[in-house]
């Protein structure tokens, strides 16, 4: 169980992204990757950042698409080949002044584990693979690209109290 202290410490979410905000699946076109990111869970991203909260983006691969979505959304940062995620994750511990328990990251892969030990609050989409039970605090219920980041977004904002403020504006 997540102590209530720790939801409240939360200041950063990072996301990978193939295989968390996408489904994991790359299609090749001429020029670029082509992927496939739910509108869902970039909405929420925005409530979080609403609600006061910094998202970052951390990829094991370069895509256009990536910082195309990144940029639409405004989100705070996007590190990508990011071959070794527990260093790219410690530079971005110093680089925005934080420490690991102030971050909730969500991941769907072995490359994701090093950072899921260390952050505060660690989460695996519902497909992600069995090994990430050692480290994740919970499994969402949906897929990567299928709504997980949705649903963490959600679970997070009603934890830290914030949902119901960040909701209020479509309860008119």
């Amino acid at each position: 169980m997540i102590s209530s202290d720790a939801w409240k410490k939360i200041k950063l979410v990072i996301c990978d992204i193939d295989g968390v905000l996408t489904d994991g699946r790359v299609g090749y076109g001429a020029e670029d990757f082509i992927k496939f990111f739910h509108y869902r869970d970039g909405h929420w991203l925005k409530l979080a950042m609403r609600a006061g909260l910094m998202v970052g983006w951390l990829s094991g691969r370069k895509s256009k698409a990536n910082t195309l979505r990144a940029n639409e959304l405004g989100i705070t940062f996007l590190k990508e080949n990011c071959t070794d995620k527990l260093a790219s994750f410690e530079e971005i511990l110093k680089e925005y002044h934080l420490n690991a328990d102030e971050c909730f990251y969500i991941g769907d892969d072995v490359i994701d584990l090093p950072v899921m030990r260390r952050c505060g609050i660690a989460v695996a989409v519902a497909d992600g693979v069995p090994e990430l039970d050692e480290a994740a605090d919970f499994r969402t219920q949906n897929r990567g690209g299928c709504g997980a980041v949705c649903e963490a977004m959600r679970r997070l904002l009603a934890e830290q109290g914030k949902l119901d403020e960040i909701l209020e504006r479509y309860r008119r």
